[in-house]
């Protein structure tokens, strides 16, 4: 059992606080699609049809409906400090029964070791007060193997570049096997390396 009571979340827009759920609408904006298409980011994950599959900090669920059509066989678990998020990624969500949703601190996850394929975690690192906490709990719940891909982009205040996110990823069990996109946008994809 983790014990989260010594972390502390700050809301707000700046760098280093939660996205606060009062303003999710403006992560749905459709003109997002025209610079960050969902589906780019989830074909880069490539997971299997049948997979299960983990969204960190799912917000208002602006990759989840992609997620879960490209897992159709599988089990798709979206995840959120926040419960109004989650209200609004279920909303975005009615015609797909392998999804659930959770309410969770990322860096304490209720789910067993190895129960994951991948693990998708776009654009809410860098609000993780205690990101090597997350990043153990991610590489924990993930079976040896799996896949975990991280997508950034400049225009989060919480922006983590590609060097940083390299150092502290593999310092938590994996190893980083493809880069798509610019420094200024971009995912990383990496693969759980099994224990020694």
């Amino acid at each position: 059992m983790c014990d989260t009571a010594s972390v502390g979340h700050e809301f707000g827009v700046g760098r280093n606080k939660v996205f606060p759920a009062a303003k999710a609408r403006s992560l749905l904006n459709p003109l997002r699609r025209l610079v960050q298409p969902p589906r780019r980011i989830v074909d880069a994950l490539d997971a299997a049809p049948d997979a299960r599959v983990l969204e960190i900090g799912c917000g208002p669920g602006y990759f989840s409906p992609t997620l879960a059509d490209a897992v159709p066989h599988g089990e798709v678990v979206v995840v959120d400090l926040q419960s109004e998020m989650l209200v609004h990624a279920r909303r975005r969500l009615p015609a797909f029964d392998h999804v659930a949703a959770v309410q969770l601190d990322v860096t304490c996850l209720p789910f067993a070791d190895a129960s994951f394929d991948a693990v998708l975690v776009a654009h809410v690192l860098g609000e993780v007060p205690d990101r090597a906490r997350c990043l153990s709990e991610c590489r924990r719940v993930l079976r040896p193997g799996g896949a975990a891909l991280f997508a950034e982009t400049r225009r989060d205040s919480d922006f983590v570049g590609r060097a940083d996110l390299r150092t502290l990823v593999e310092g938590h069990g994996f190893e980083l096997e493809r880069v798509h996109g610019r420094s200024w946008e971009y995912s990383a994809r990496f693969r759980a390396v099994p224990a020694p």
